[in-house]
């Protein structure tokens, strides 16, 4: 009789800092592991073959943003160290259980942490006795935010979103140290990190609107002194990401590490000219009846106060309701939903505030 002995296999915890001079690599590190829950996050390392900037990129904020976590990817395979001043660390999935939770089982409709119910987004920098959200926020800043000099969130729309191209960045936070000139640098580094991306539109944000306002992780490290931005690129309710805005994501970060001489060469400038800047405030189209949405403008589209964007209509296909743009706008969010009720958000818009003026673009892009 044959005794087959089934011996436990150890797997050893990948150690990011184990990464050496000229190579890459990529593991998971544990998180949490407790009667409660155990969690992993899975990192990358691009060490370069140069000592230099560290530049951390993060995917899967928003797990559902599938295009951040397909490009963050993207970028792993193509980034050679031996090309590579200083460092480049890559989640491309922050908060993994929401990544696994949408599947048909469990239906998971929102980006927020099964077992806590918390939105990752909105709790950092986090506590390292807390809730599930609280501990993964305060592992992700203390251990690969705030050491790095540079930091890109790659979002691409939720699930219910159809989502302009574009960048965000933050102005006018104050310093946690209180140095005002502190705090001028870092407007004027991430409005250029904003604008180097490359993508035809940048949303110049505050500290009170709601995507970079205390909590997020852009508003908390800008106030920390690590330069943040977040890129946007994705239908969300598409959860195969088409190639374009994948490498509207790698292309930007690419143009980045340029920028920033971690990588030689020049930026690559949009091909869709003028580059603009975008309004902080959205204009938000909501729904005066209930009944069968139809679009007629989508992200991206230019519209024109009092256009027709869309209507509500019955089943036999009577139109209750046309909706219009309030004033000049381009369209950022569609919500391709189909049945909506009374006071549904179905259109978010931003307002053109100006072009970017050639001035910069030849000094960026140069």
């Amino acid at each position: 009789m044959l005794l087959l002995l089934f011996l436990p296999v150890l797997v050893t915890a990948f150690d990011p800092g184990s990464v050496g001079p000229g190579t890459k690599g990529w593991g998971y590190t544990q998180v949490i592991d407790n009667l409660a829950t155990s969690l992993k996050m899975p990192v990358m390392v691009i060490n370069g073959h140069k000592a230099g900037p560290t530049f951390t990129v993060t995917g899967g904020t928003y797990p559902t943003e599938y295009c951040g976590v397909e490009a963050a990817g993207r970028l792993y395979q193509q980034i050679d160290p031996q090309q590579l001043t200083g460092k480049v660390i890559i989640i491309p999935v922050v908060n993994m259980q929401v990544l696994q939770f949408r599947t048909p089982m469990f239906a998971l409709s929102e980006s927020v942490t099964p077992n806590d119910g918390k939105m990752l987004a909105s709790v950092f920098p986090g506590l390292s006795n807390g809730t599930t959200s609280d501990v993964l926020a305060h592992t992700l800043f203390t251990k690969y935010i705030l050491n790095a000099t540079y930091h890109v969130d790659l979002r691409g729309g939720d699930l219910p979103e159809s989502h302009l191209t574009h960048t965000i960045f933050v102005q006018g936070v104050v310093n946690i140290n209180g140095s005002t000139s502190s705090s001028t640098e870092m407007d004027k580094t991430t409005k250029a990190m904003g604008t180097v991306f490359g993508a035809k539109y940048c949303r110049e944000s505050r500290p009170d609107v709601f995507d970079t306002k205390p909590g997020t992780l852009i508003y908390e490290a800008v106030r920390r002194g690590v330069a943040s931005i977040i890129s946007e690129a994705g239908q969300g309710y598409n959860p195969q990401p088409t190639e374009e805005d994948v490498l509207a994501h790698v292309t930007g970060v690419t143009n980045l590490l340029k920028w920033s001489n971690m990588l030689a060469g020049t930026p690559e400038p949009p091909s869709s000219s003028p580059q603009e800047y975008l309004a902080a405030d959205l204009l938000t189209v909501t729904t005066p009846v209930a009944g069968i949405f139809k679009h007629s403008a989508d992200r991206g589209d230019l519209v024109k106060a009092g256009d027709v964007i869309g209507s509500v209509a019955d089943l036999d296909g009577t139109v209750l309701a046309s909706l219009r743009a309030p004033r000049d706008a381009v369209v950022h969010e569609m919500m391709p939903r189909r049945v909506v009720s009374v006071g549904d958000s179905i259109y978010h818009l931003a307002v053109i505030t100006g072009p970017v003026q050639d001035s910069a673009r030849a000094r960026l892009f140069r």
